[in-house]
């Protein structure tokens, strides 16, 4: 594994917000239409829209997260402009098995 993923604060951060999008929008469908999730005053369901938004925005980072994985994953070595000069170093000193 690379630095690069073992960093990438998109799954934690990604894993939080689903957990807490689908606890938010199971407790707006749990409550429904009580007072306390209604919109001042509107019939609009606070919770469960907030957490829907959570929940999708969750989602998308995960997604994110395991795109950035398979994409930084295993490389050969003459694909990055890196690996090609320490190749070519590493041929001309002889030290190729």
């Amino acid at each position: 594994m690379t630095g690069a993923v073992g960093l990438d604060v998109r799954l934690p951060i990604g894993g939080l917000f689903t957990v807490l999008g689908l606890m938010l929008s199971g407790y707006g469908l749990v409550v429904g239409s009580g007072s306390a999730s209604l919109w001042a005053g509107s019939s609009t369901n606070v919770n469960l829209w907030w957490g829907l938004v959570m929940l999708v925005f969750g989602v998308l980072l995960l997604l994110g997260a395991g795109r950035a994985h398979r994409k930084l994953s295993v490389r050969r070595s003459t694909e990055t402009i890196e690996g090609q000069s320490t190749e070519k170093r590493e041929h001309q000193r002889g030290l190729e098995r």
